[in-house]
């Protein structure tokens, strides 16, 4: 098992840099001139182009651009927008807001999700188990800009039950609507994905034996069916959290919520190279620990993945 973290870590390792060399290349080689990619639509004199030029080390190689900027990365240097202000600081005020949004989400996925999809499973072909087709089915057919939009307009300004924009003074409350059209994707493929494990694993040959055995049926299904079908839920919840974790841009600029979503897609609207490759290389960190953490928790639901 520690050897094979060791890999995974090492893995984590290569994805991270070829990752954030991507993002980097593109974010200030792709512009015909990156200065003013960094200052967006400002005019640059001489003296700000000098400084500048200093600053992001542009008259460097570009592999020696990208080696500055993964040091200061390494040791804790963000790095400044192209405004002059430490995204440290900008992060520091986006991420509480966008981890609230995310936890929320995730635990409706969790609680609605895969406990509905249990639920169906187990009572394959009932009314619940058809109407929460139905259900799921229509909302992953629907935008999430759509989705957001009518129940912003719906449950907000028809019916007053939520806020229709960011309030912090509400404190967690202001993240309720948010929370539930960003998780409401994430549900309805968790709900199928489970229901479908369950159902697969209510027919296999071990339930049949441990019925033959006289095991209780809440032992069959809380031990034996229940861990099986996990497995890929799991799967599906640990890339899930990734996107999750940045907010979904969508959603955030629905709701006007100034976290890591919004601050990202500010970003890349005013090209702000050093802003946008902060961002997505925490997201790309984010999304390999999650994996790493799928893959430990196989071992811990499958015991013949921890022997192999």
């Amino acid at each position: 098992m520690s050897d094979f973290i060791v890999r995974r870590l090492l893995q984590m390792v290569l994805a991270f840099f070829g990752t954030t060399f991507i993002v980097y290349a593109l974010m200030f080689k792709i512009a015909g001139d990156p200065l003013q990619a960094l200052a967006g639509e400002k005019p640059i004199n001489a003296s700000q182009r000098a400084q500048l030029t200093a600053q992001y080390h542009l008259d460097e190689p570009f592999l020696v651009q990208y080696g500055y900027y993964m040091k200061g990365l390494l040791t804790g240097d963000l790095g400044r927008t192209i405004a002059g202000r430490p995204i440290a600081d900008v992060l520091a005020e986006a991420w509480p807001r966008t981890i609230r949004l995310a936890l929320m989400s995730l635990a409706i996925v969790l609680v609605l999700g895969v406990g509905g999809g249990v639920v169906a499973g187990l009572r394959r072909g009932g009314p619940f188990d058809t109407t929460t087709l139905a259900f799921t089915l229509v909302v992953i057919g629907i935008p999430v800009f759509v989705l957001g939009t009518v129940l912003q307009t719906v449950f907000a300004v028809k019916l007053g039950w939520f806020r229709p924009s960011y309030a912090p003074e509400l404190g967690l409350a202001t993240f309720i609507l948010p929370a539930i059209v960003l998780g409401l994707l994430s549900l309805a493929t968790a709900m199928r994905l489970t229901r479908t494990s369950v159902v697969e694993n209510l027919r296999a040959d071990y339930v049949r034996t441990a019925k033959a055995k006289g095991l209780r049926w809440s032992r069959i299904v809380g031990v034996h069916v229940l861990r099986n079908s996990l497995i890929p839920v799991v799967t599906f919840l640990g890339i899930e959290l990734g996107g999750l974790m940045s907010g979904a841009i969508v959603t955030e600029g629905i709701f006007n919520i100034p976290g890591v979503g919004g601050r990202l897609f500010q970003g890349i609207r005013l090209e702000d190279g050093p802003l946008v490759v902060t961002i997505v290389s925490i997201l790309v960190l984010i999304y390999l620990v999650s994996n790493l953490l799928v893959d430990i928790l196989y071992a811990v639901l499958d015991p013949r993945i921890r022997h192999a």
